[in-house]
């Protein structure tokens, strides 16, 4: 990386003229001659960062301008770095007749998957150093206008992050496409992922089919587990009510059979009546001495 960055600054130095794009690595310690503008597209993080930035230009008695890129929310800068870095800006007149690229570098991310995905990266990144600048107070990520610095960056979507949950952006219209079908010119990339989605079609299948097998397993445990409480119940009340029951049973069987015996003439009313009397007494002091019929019979 470092032989790279030699090689590009050596070769912007033999340029007669050209822009170069860097970060703040090159805000120290690099001198290149007659730099005639430094553009800074957003406020660093750090204030004495500024100075060495406008610093790269205006060397060694050459005459050179920097400018940097304020919202009206963040005008409050402009007095900060009067005090705390001893700089005073001024402000530039804004050229009303300039041209709209932005229609252009979204015609761009449509056509090149390599394209949308930087300028997707670049908002996070702008979005998140934004969060963490060192003037707290005066770069506020709740005054932001996300759908402004969307159309900014020629988004063709709102990435998904953190900064952004729960927001809604009227003002911002994304396409009206899919955009994991926005595919890499380089075919080399394109290729590579493809067979990443299909790799992760796969997963997806296989996962959803693991989830369904996981809830139907879980639903017959249940199931079981209810059939199961259901039949211990129905012991538990047969179990619980079968002395009961067979008393009952008894009592009426020989209220029967004394029933039909009296019919038949077999016995007189009275014999009948007495029957039914010693029965029923029978049953209540079997009862209360806890002694079954089979017990007494023995």
């Amino acid at each position: 990386m470092k032989y790279k960055r030699n090689k590009i600054f050596m070769e912007f130095r033999k340029l007669q003229s050209g822009i170069l794009v860097c970060t703040d690595v090159m805000a120290r310690g690099i001198d290149i001659p007659e730099v005639n503008w430094v553009l800074q597209y957003d406020p660093p993080s750090n204030a004495s960062a500024f100075v060495h930035r406008c610093g790269r230009t205006a060397r060694i008695g050459h005459g050179g301008s920097a400018l940097v890129f304020l919202l009206p929310m963040e005008e409050a800068y402009i007095n900060f770095l009067a005090i705390n870095q001893k700089c005073p800006l001024q402000e530039m007149s804004l050229q009303r007749n300039t041209v709209d690229l932005l229609p252009k570098l979204r015609a761009m991310a449509l056509a090149d998957r390599a394209v949308f995905e930087k300028g997707m990266k670049a908002f996070v990144s702008f979005v998140q150093a934004y969060a963490k600048h060192e003037c707290s107070l005066i770069f506020r990520l709740k005054d932001l206008d996300f759908a402004g610095l969307a159309r900014g960056f020629a988004l063709l979507r709102m990435p998904r992050m953190p900064e952004l949950k729960g927001k809604q952006f009227p003002d911002f219209v994304p396409v009206d496409i899919d955009t994991d079908t926005i595919p890499f010119k380089d075919k080399i990339r394109e290729k590579q992922r493809q067979k990443l989605l299909e790799q992760k079609r796969k997963e997806r299948t296989e996962n959803e089919g693991r989830r369904k097998f996981i809830k139907n397993k879980a639903w017959s445990k249940q199931k079981a587990k209810k059939e199961r409480k259901k039949k211990m119940n129905a012991k538990r009340k047969k179990d619980e009510g079968s002395d009961i029951d067979d008393e009952d049973m008894e009592e009426l069987l020989n209220d029967t059979r004394l029933l039909k015996k009296f019919k038949k003439g077999k016995i007189t009313e009275e014999e009948f009546e007495k029957g039914l009397l010693t029965s029923t007494k029978r049953t209540v002091r079997l009862t209360e001495s806890g002694v079954s019929d089979s017990e007494e019979d023995s």
